[in-house]
């Protein structure tokens, strides 16, 4: 064909260079007639390069294809070919086959798909980081809503199916202390011997691997399994894997898909599953960090609960924030009623009346400090207030305790009071018989002497008229003297009394008919407030006596005339409150007077032996120790109360011990 001469060739060819697009010519042979530039330009050819070619060199099984048996162009719709240039670069084209004429000759148009595919390939690109981005921030906002690692990985998993196809899904946790791996979560339909519980060894598999070497492992066919203990996902119809490690700061696990396809997870998947496993690895480590608060925030609980001793921690406010077992159980309150309660609320409860702030020390030093505290019914009580700090070394809370030291204090006294015991009894045992004697002549020898000063003769002696004085003042001191000696005696020899059942009003109303004679003496009101309704109890009435008439006459001798001396007697129960110790109902009864009362830095004094406030010649000092030992014979406690002015009350609870507990403490 001469082109030169085929002007409509010309203008054809030349319209497709004006789109930039190249174009061929060719005849029914597949061999090009002409081409525009835009072709030339194309596959970088020169004219006489191209004119006289096969087309089927640029363009790849295009010729053959557009061509039936006999030569005759055959109509083709637009198709996408790989172009071949002259340097041997290829590029993907659109490529349209138009027959023209009866000759077999054909137009054949090329368009250029590389910018297409390009953008086609970024906007693929750019669906596939919107998926990312989107699965990506779905599962961010799963992490701040939920703190459950099991509700996270159901989530989660639905989330990446929307993407990756998979027929198993599990979350492996890594032991460190125990090298192994442990299935944490699972999701699947199929029958499997991987249950949520299992063990994995590190060693022999896949996933063992993305551990150790903390890169993502890709499993394309578990037919040729790299790994031996791989095979047994084999058997159960896994044919390819795709392993992620879970990491943050440290390695936590390994987020598993497996698929029963050969060949089913690629690189691209990982652009995939590597965010998402970012994801997962800051939700599990917050899962896990939780968990191990929360069990240490169980321990700290149980810790707190177990102490034996009454603890509570108060904020900046002085409000009651938290209260242990111990405390809940002496006051009676709940942890709801205790929240926001003061101090003074919680000791008044225990039985202690202090209305001022027990840790005003420790909030102006902020530094511990220590008090001790009295409690109703003779109790004594140690308290510690200790300041927590913030990083300011502001003071936000104060933990209390409150130690119950009533038994530890009693055993003391009880210690130093035998340790006086045995030293009294020992002392007594080696000076009693030496000094009875000699008191016992000089008695003698003074009696005499009183007789004989009878004497008239001797009385009309003026040198011997004070004579019968001295003498009657040195008889009465022997006597005196003996009298301690009996009083030591019976404070430092163990009881021998009998316990026997006795009713404590008709013990108490014996004893008033014994003193009621110097009651009356001093115009003293003997006032009984007595419950009619206290059970009978073991106890031994000849030391209760002594003990009742001990504390009475000494109520009688420091009450001045016309004072009032009230003995009360109750059952306590513990109804007001109060913890009873000891396990048992204890008999109280309270002697009471209206006399000038007892300094308070004497009142701790005054059970010692030997102590007294008498004027000398008119008391041992041994009346209320003995009393003391007494109540401790039974179990009891007696307690001292007492105002300047006002009076004082001695408190004694005896328990009142059933039949078979009636022998006195040893």
């Amino acid at each position: 064909m001469d082109v030169s001469t085929d002007e409509r060739t010309a203008v054809l060819l030349d319209t497709f260079d004006q789109l930039k697009t190249p174009a061929f010519i060719t005849n029914n042979r597949g061999m090009v007639c002409a081409c525009n530039r835009s072709a030339l330009s194309a596959f970088q050819y020169a004219p006489e390069e191209l004119v006289g070619g096969k087309i089927s060199d640029l363009l790849a099984d295009m010729a053959r294809d557009c061509q039936s048996t006999d030569g005759a162009a055959v109509p083709q719709p637009p198709r996408e070919i790989i172009c071949r240039r002259k340097s041997g670069e290829t590029f993907a084209a659109r490529v349209s086959f138009i027959p023209m004429g009866d000759a077999g000759q054909a137009l054949v148009v090329i368009a250029d798909m590389t910018e297409e595919n390009l953008l086609r390939e970024k906007a693929s690109q750019m669906a596939r980081e919107l998926e990312i981005f989107h699965l990506t921030s779905e599962l961010s906002g799963i992490i701040n809503s939920s703190l459950s690692i099991g509700t996270i990985f159901r989530i989660m998993v639905s989330e990446i199916r929307k993407l990756i196809a998979y027929s198993r899904a599990s979350l492996l946790l890594y032991n460190e202390g125990e090298n192994n791996l442990l299935i944490f979560a699972l999701d699947t339909d199929m029958k499997t011997i991987m249950k949520r519980g299992v063990k994995a060894p590190i060693e022999g598999t896949s996933a063992g691997w993305v551990i150790q070497h903390h890169q993502p492992w890709i499993n394309d066919d578990l037919s040729e399994a790299v790994f031996p203990l791989d095979r047994k996902l084999y058997d159960e119809g896994i044919r390819s894997t795709i392993s992620v490690p879970l990491f943050h700061d440290k390695i936590l696990g390994v987020f598993n898909l497996d698929s029963t396809e050969a060949s089913r997870y690629s690189e691209r998947d990982l652009e995939i599953l590597l965010p998402a496993a970012k994801q997962i690895s800051i939700a599990l480590e917050n899962a896990l960090l939780f968990g191990e608060v929360s069990r240490e925030k169980k321990e700290w609980e149980k810790t707190f609960d177990a102490i034996t001793d009454m603890v509570w921690i108060e904020d900046g406010r002085q409000r009651v924030i938290r209260a242990n077992r111990t405390l809940l159980a002496t006051t009676g309150f709940s942890a709801v009623e205790f929240s926001g309660r003061q101090c003074w609320e919680i000791l008044d409860k225990i039985g202690i009346n202090s209305r001022e702030c027990l840790c005003a020390e420790t909030l102006a030093h902020q530094q511990p400090s220590f008090r001790e505290l009295k409690g109703a019914g003779g109790f004594l009580y140690h308290f510690w207030a200790y300041p927590l700090k913030d990083e300011e070394g502001g003071v936000y809370a104060i933990v209390h305790y409150l130690k119950d030291v009533t038994a530890q204090k009693r055993l003391e006294q009880q210690l130093i009071r035998s340790d006086r015991l045995a030293s009294l009894g020992t002392l007594v045992a080696g000076i009693a018989h030496e000094i009875n004697n000699p008191l016992g002549i000089i008695a003698g020898y003074a009696e005499a002497l009183l007789d004989r000063a009878g004497e008239e003769s001797l009385l009309k002696m003026r040198e011997f008229e004070d004579f019968p004085e001295y003498l009657s003042t040195i008889h009465n001191e022997i006597f005196r003297c003996k009298d301690i000696l009996r009083g030591l005696l019976d404070f430092a020899r163990p009881s021998g009394g009998t316990f026997r059942e006795i009713d404590i009003n008709e013990l108490i109303k014996e004893v008033i008919l014994l003193v009621n004679h110097k009651a009356k003496r001093l115009s003293h009101n003997l006032d009984l407030k007595l419950n009619r309704d206290l059970p009978k109890f073991y106890a031994d009435p000849g030391s209760l006596r002594q003990l009742f008439m001990n504390i009475i006459i000494n109520s009688i001798y420091f009450t001045p005339e016309r004072g009032s001396i009230t003995i009360e007697t109750w059952m306590d129960t513990g109804a007001t409150g109060t913890v009873l110790h000891g396990g048992y109902d204890r008999i109280v009864v309270s002697i009471s007077d209206t006399g000038p009362g007892i300094p308070a830095d004497l009142i701790e004094k005054i059970f010692n032996p030997f102590f007294t406030t008498k004027p000398v010649g008119e008391g041992t000092g041994l009346g209320l120790a003995i009393c003391h030992k007494i109540v401790e014979e039974h179990n009891g406690a007696i307690d001292a109360v007492s105002e300047i002015g006002k009076g004082t009350t001695f408190t004694i609870r005896i328990p009142a011990h059933e039949r078979d507990d009636k022998s006195p403490r040893s």
